[in-house]
């Protein structure tokens, strides 16, 4: 696990060396244990590949990066855990290759000189690199099928610049520091970010999940970014719901195994759910005697608390549990830390309960965690995505299990049939009609100045997902791919991997491993969310004799919970808030109120946890120095 930065410019001259030991510099946290920096001149110009290594296989100094082939002719900056690595190199050696190293980084370099882009269907894991092709003059850009690992980028014809968080690339560049006004008004009127390649900086895009990029070094030209992965969700009519709980099982388990795979100690993030409660319980069924150590969020005396589920699990596994809690004045604290740490404005408060576990996991000295991001997405998991179903039994004519299914899904605890019934209307309108009633709905706000957004050319309907005549009869799985791949899923995976990789933690998904995704998807939509409601039903099959009964049979989800107005409301009292506000050129003054006091949600007129997003966009313009104007 590392940091990366790295670049090209058309005309060497020794600033882009320096501009990557900046990148390097400002990334050292996500790899204190080594650096490196390789200059190679191109014609024309030049490539300089940085690394910043968190030493996890392989601590020798063989696993020293950047690393290069033995004939020089491939050279990897590479950040992440291929996690089937030691079959990938078995298969490797099969076909004559020979290794100086035990880690995955030359299995990368070998798979890439072996099989060339081919390769990245055979990885599991979590990666993102910068290759050099010598030879053949290309310098790609990889980010793995999920997009666990980031990949922030910069090009302006005449150089290329990338790194692994957006911060330190703002570092390394000389541009100016512009707000992308499209990205921070789809993050303050709908709630949505991380759903394109757009960042909050103007001129500076992510790689998206499993994509590719390519720099011709000969002709300084940038490809256009090229998708190498994309799940299939055709469905598997054959197969029995046991038979696919047997497969779910035998998948998974063999993704726990390989995620333990770990030169250094390793621990589980344990929210008390399902998903973290069942990779704890799966680590204990694989190796019984494994020195296990989970770590918890919890909040006492709130409501929701998870106590009682992380004692249930902990006492089951027989894990060692941490746990650590806060409050609205430790987060008022942190919370510029927080803002530097994600780099980009998120969400909610609850990313700082996550963020406060990582500090934990570091002061008992574990270096990789394994957490339970992804699984709602691949098993239907949250509240079953009951519009989505009752579509799917709609469009198909099955008008009676549709209303069976509303019935049953509704006698789960905060769901009614209306609620079912209005969400499927809202995804049978056609996509423009969804899209202009989805923004009469929210309505306009009257701190947002929509006319100077219309001279800028921001669209201000909220962006769909795609719909697609092909998804007919499967749309709970398509939504679940977009879930996984597109907007969802990919900010849950930046607060993980900034939050971690701030105290060198390495935070490892086995549930985003693509083979179980893969056959997750091909199975028919009623096992994963089955006619009597039940989300992630198969999932649950699959894990009944490992996991606790009690906790599969929960029918709540919480997750690191936070007492969010609570602490709002300490932070709304603070004088630190006082102290001025940035000017937002697409907002008026009335949005930060009088003497710093922020408006009431009712009064910005911008949804629920508009409050906390016009907080968290106003503070990070300050700290990073955007002229959001």
């Amino acid at each position: 696990m590392c940091g990366i930065a790295g670049g090209w410019f058309a005309q060497p001259a020794g600033a882009l060396y320096a501009a990557v030991s900046t990148g390097i510099e400002r990334i050292h946290h996500r790899g204190p244990d080594d650096h490196g920096l390789e200059r190679t001149l191109t014609k024309p110009g030049e490539v300089v590949l940085g690394s910043a290594r968190l030493a996890i296989l392989d601590l020798s100094p063989a696993g020293h990066m950047p690393m290069q082939t033995p004939d020089g002719s491939l050279l990897v900056a590479y950040n992440g855990e291929i996690t089937n690595y030691v079959e990938v190199r078995e298969e490797l050696r099969a076909l004559g290759r020979t290794f100086a190293s035990d880690g995955d980084t030359e299995v990368l370099l070998q798979g890439w000189s072996q099989w060339g882009q081919a390769c990245l269907t055979r990885f599991e894991g979590m990666f993102a690199f910068a290759i050099l092709d010598r030879a053949n003059e290309r310098l790609t850009l990889v980010r793995d099928a999920f997009g666990i690992k980031p990949l922030f980028y910069a090009f302006d014809g005449d150089e290329l610049l990338f790194c692994s968080e957006l911060p330190a690339l703002l570092e390394m560049r000389t541009a100016a520091r512009t707000l992308d006004w499209q990205t921070a008004f789809d993050y303050l009127q709908f709630g949505i970010y991380d759903n394109s390649d757009r960042s909050f900086v103007d001129g500076v895009n992510q790689l998206r999940p499993g994509h590719t990029i390519t720099l011709d070094l000969a002709t300084g030209t940038l490809g256009e970014a090229h998708r190498y992965w994309w799940p299939v969700i055709k469905t598997n009519r054959t197969i029995s719901f046991d038979e696919a709980a047997e497969g779910v099982r035998e998948r998974f388990l063999t993704s726990v195994r390989h995620n333990l795979r770990s030169d250094v100690p390793v621990g589980v993030a344990l929210s008390g759910g399902i998903d973290s409660s069942a990779i704890a319980s799966a680590i204990r069924h694989l190796e019984p005697d494994y020195p296990l150590k989970s770590f918890s969020f919890v909040s006492p005396g709130f409501t929701e608390s998870e106590d009682e589920w992380i004692d249930l699990v902990a006492d089951d596994t027989g894990a060692t549990s941490y746990r650590v809690s806060s409050s609205g004045n430790d987060l008022m604290r942190d919370l510029d830390d927080l803002i530097r740490t994600q780099g980009e404005p998120f969400g909610s408060t609850s990313i700082y309960a996550q963020y406060r576990v990582f500090r934990l996991v570091r002061e008992h000295g574990v270096v990789v965690t394994l957490d339970g991001q992804g699984a709602d997405e691949a098993f239907a998991g949250y509240q079953g995505f009951p519009g989505y179903r009752l579509h799917s039994l709609i469009e198909t004519g099955h008008l009676s299990a549709a209303k069976k299914f509303t019935d049953a899904w509704a006698t789960w605890p905060g769901r009614s049939s209306s609620a079912a019934w209005w969400d499927a209307v809202e995804h049978l309108k056609p996509g423009p009609v969804a899209r202009f009633l989805d923004w009469r709905r929210k309505g306009t706000s009257p701190v947002v100045d929509y006319a100077a957004l219309h001279e800028r050319g921001v669209r201000v309907s909220i962006p769909l997902l795609n719909r697609s005549g092909a998804d007919r009869g499967v749309r709970l799985k398509a939504q679940l791919r977009s879930h996984l791949m597109e907007r969802g899923l990919p900010s849950l995976l930046r607060h993980g991997d900034r939050n971690s990789m701030r105290y060198s933690i390495e935070s490892r998904v086995p549930f985003l491993d693509r083979e179980l995704i893969q056959y997750s998807l091909g199975l028919p939509e009623h096992y994963l969310v089955d006619p009597q409601g039940t989300s992630k039903a198969v999932f649950r099959k699959a894990m009944r004799g490992i996991v606790p009964d009690a906790v599969l049979d929960r029918r709540d989800k919480v997750g690191f919970s936070t007492p969010q107005p609570e602490w709002l409301s300490e932070l709304r009292e603070s004088s630190a808030l006082a102290s001025g506000t940035p000017s937002i050129g697409f907002l008026h003054p009335s949005a930060f109120g009088a003497d710093g006091e922020l408006p009431t949600e009712e009064q910005l007129g911008l949804g629920d946890g508009a409050h906390w997003r016009l907080l968290n966009l106003s503070r990070w313009v300050e700290l990073f120095s955007v002229d959001a104007s």
